[in-house]
């Protein structure tokens, strides 16, 4: 039973990310809201795996322009090219948010990008935000 929902898994992940470790440390990280006294905060956990990795962090994806732009300094990848946060369709999966060192000449989305950067862990109670990859260079592109 297990190997089965592993295969289906592996199925439902595009083949340019079935090998990216990097998406699945990120989704290692949980969090969970807390009320105390009518006050809300969040809880975040950050596996020691994710932690030590923060710093030269590298992962592959798919291009998520979040403004139409000549030079994508600032955008949103995706594992998946269906999974577009503001198409609608496809429900909501994992983004990581970027933030480049150099700006990249506009690309069409869904540009695969394998990205190496430091990922900040952000362990604000106040906020909903688990991570964003920042300093990042483009490492390879299809």
């Amino acid at each position: 039973m297990r190997a089965a929902a592993v295969a289906l898994v592996l199925l439902a992940t595009p083949v340019w990310a079935q090998d990216d470790a990097g998406w699945a440390l990120l989704n290692a990280a949980s969090l969970s809201e807390v009320t105390e006294g009518g006050a809300v905060r969040v809880e975040k956990v950050f596996p020691p795996e994710l932690v030590q990795a923060a710093e030269a962090f590298e992962i592959s994806g798919y291009l998520v322009p979040n403004a139409a732009q000549p030079y994508l300094k600032r955008f949103l990848l995706v594992p998946d090219p269906a999974n577009c946060p503001f198409c609608g369709d496809s429900g909501y999966g994992p983004v990581l948010e970027v933030e480049m060192t150099k700006a990249l000449p506009d690309l069409p989305e869904g540009t695969p990008l394998t990205l190496k950067g430091r990922l900040e862990l952000d362990r604000s109670p106040e906020t909903y935000d688990l991570f964003r990859l920042t300093g990042a260079e483009v490492v390879e592109s299809p």
